[in-house]
């Protein structure tokens, strides 16, 4: 079923990013918690969250609304560059993943694991929605992404 949600578009896009909500969530906190753990386990500071995700309400603002928009767009150019290199959609979605985890991990290392799980998703997301419209396409994974974003920062305030 999960590997159908990835891969279909499940209309309504609003059911569709409900369903696409837990897929992104659940396995990005358990790999970022895995590697919190390893990271303790050789000794490698771990990464603390104390002000994170910038500590303030513009911080969060940025984080729900702006970085979504903005690496939405980014997401979706390497995309469609690389399905007009020929490249199949799983590979297209790992690669995002990849790159979108190795680009948070300029930030903090740790940052890779959840957020190659997250954007593989959000590539998964667009990639469905993409044969319908662009516009479908985009709004798929940006707000599938402001949402995971969201709940993030609501976890992270809960906890500050």
């Amino acid at each position: 079923m999960i590997r159908k949600i990835l891969a279909e578009p499940v209309p309504p896009l609003w059911k569709h990013i409900l369903m696409l909500w837990p897929v992104v969530m659940l396995p990005a906190m358990l790999v970022g918690g895995l590697a919190q753990l390893g990271a303790l386990a050789i000794g490698m500071q771990p990464l603390r969250f104390g002000t994170a995700p910038g500590g303030g309400w513009v911080s969060s603002f940025q984080s729900v609304l702006f970085a979504p928009f903005v690496e939405t767009l980014l997401l979706s150019l390497l995309i469609e560059i690389s399905t007009k290199a020929g490249l199949r959609r799983l590979p297209v979605a790992v690669l995002s993943g990849a790159v979108a985890g190795l680009l948070h991990a300029i930030v903090a290392p740790l940052w890779f694991f959840p957020t190659a799980w997250a954007f593989f998703v959000y590539a998964c997301a667009y990639l469905a929605w993409r044969p319908l419209s662009i516009a479908k396409a985009l709004s798929a994974a940006a707000l599938l992404h402001a949402l995971n974003n969201a709940t993030t920062v609501a976890l992270l305030l809960l906890i500050a």
